[in-house]
């Protein structure tokens, strides 16, 4: 039995659509604001959506989106 604080599994990554990394902000990208809708996010009060690969100036860079733990624009794109 998991303890009430602790997290929660992460979504399944193959329910949630991610936007396209260029259409990101900065924040959005580096995992300070919600990957979906851009809210602010603060330490507890976030869903990890795991590593993702993507391909930027010739690399291939891992990046790290987050949302809000209940965003209804991740919901729209399920």
């Amino acid at each position: 039995m998991r303890h009430p604080s602790t997290p929660g599994p992460p979504p399944d990554r193959r329910l949630v659509t991610l936007p396209p990394v260029v259409t990101l902000s900065a924040q959005q990208q580096r995992g300070v604001h919600c990957v979906f809708c851009g809210t602010a996010l603060h330490t507890g009060a976030v869903r990890d959506l795991g590593p993702q690969l993507t391909e930027a100036h010739g690399s291939v860079v891992q990046w790290f989106p987050r949302s809000c733990p209940s965003c209804p624009a991740e919901q729209a794109c399920r």
